[in-house]
Formats: structure tokens, C-alpha cells, sequence
């Protein structure tokens, strides 16, 4: 009985159930990157360790696939991360350009909350999986090897090596969030591409 109350009452009192949204108007870029992290550290309370991704990765990839929230995908549908539509009669944004629908969420925080599900559930990062799972079992997470697990995320060739510049200077830069200051180093220090 209490376990029962214990998850109902943080259903109702997380914020992200409850419509947790956030700006990035005023200073965009810092607002974006702070944005992104509280949703994403949100959506990992609710699921189990060994589920969770990177804060840091995940801001990454949002910068990069929605050029920090300036993208008309971001803007138009909170699309941060890609996310493609395959079916019509569900909410949408066509590409200017091609045939490819977008997914469109309702506020900011559903783009995050899809793309950890999308990395739990596609085919298409099985191999991230692995990587993740192996590295929450052994405690151990080594950035280079978790970035380069998701090399099918897009087709750029060059994705990688952007994902883990970006990633980098987001430890670089803003270790209050990411907590990051002897991550930095270490990979700074000790690691290439």
C-alpha cells in the first residue's frame, strides 16, 4: 500500500506530468542548454537507472539537430531532437523541402521525453544500448564510447565528431549544470577523437 501512494504521489507531483515547459526568449542559448537539462534530468527520475540517458548528450543532440531551439521545427512543433512522423493523421510539421513530416509535441519537455524513448526502443540504437548497459554495470561511463554508439542517429558523416565537440563544450562551459569541471579535464586532457 505505501509503495502504491509513494508512485502516486510523485505522479502527481512531478512537474513533468504536470506540463513542466520552459523559455529560452530572453538568453536563449543559456536558457535552451538549462532547458534541456532540467527535462531531461526529469524524465530520467521516472525511469530506472539502467534507462537513463546523459544529460549532457542529450543537450547536445538538441543543439545540433535543432540549432539551439532555432530550428522551424523547434520553434513551430518543439521538435528538438528530429524526430520523424511516419504517420499522417498524427500530430505534424512537413519539411519545406522533401516529404519527411516531423513529429510535433505539445510543449518542449515531450520532444526530450520521445527522444529517450526513441534511444530505448529503435532497432536503430541497439548498439547504444549495449554500450549503456555495460557501462551502468560496470559503473564506469566513458563519454567517447557512448557518443560513437550513436553514430545512426544522422546521416552527416561529421555527426560525431560534432555531437562530442558540442558535448565537450557544453562540460567546458557550463560545469554548474553538468557538473562537469574534472570531466573536462579528463577528456580535454587525456582523450581524442
Amino acid at each position: 500500500m505505501f509503495k502504491e501512494l509513494c508512485a502516486t504521489l510523485f505522479l502527481l507531483c512531478n512537474p513533468l506530468l504536470n506540463g513542466f515547459d520552459f523559455n529560452y526568449d530572453i538568453n536563449p542559448r543559456d536558457q535552451f542548454v538549462q532547458g534541456i537539462a532540467e527535462c531531461t534530468t526529469l524524465n530520467n527520475a521516472v525511469i530506472e537507472p539502467q534507462y537513463r540517458v546523459i544529460v549532457a548528450v542529450s543537450v547536445a543532440q538538441a543543439i545540433l539537430e535543432s540549432d539551439w531551439g532555432q530550428s522551424r521545427f523547434a520553434t513551430k512543433a518543439n521538435n528538438f531532437y528530429g524526430i520523424i512522423q511516419t504517420d499522417e493523421t498524427e500530430p505534424h510539421i512537413k519539411s519545406l523541402n522533401s516529404d519527411v513530416m516531423l513529429k510535433m509535441y505539445g510543449n518542449r519537455c515531450e520532444s526530450v521525453a520521445d527522444y529517450i524513448a526513441l534511444l530505448n526502443s529503435s532497432s536503430a540504437f541497439k548498439e547504444y544500448r549495449d554500450v549503456r548497459l555495460k557501462q551502468y554495470v560496470e559503473d564506469n561511463v566513458d563519454i567517447y564510447k557512448v557518443i560513437h554508439s550513436l553514430k545512426n542517429y544522422a546521416v552527416d558523416p561529421e555527426y560525431i565528431n560534432k555531437l562530442l565537440t558540442v558535448t565537450l563544450g557544453l562540460f567546458e562551459k557550463y560545469p554548474e549544470i553538468f557538473k562537469s569541471k574534472e570531466i573536462w579535464d579528463y577528456y580535454s586532457n587525456n582523450k581524442k577523437i
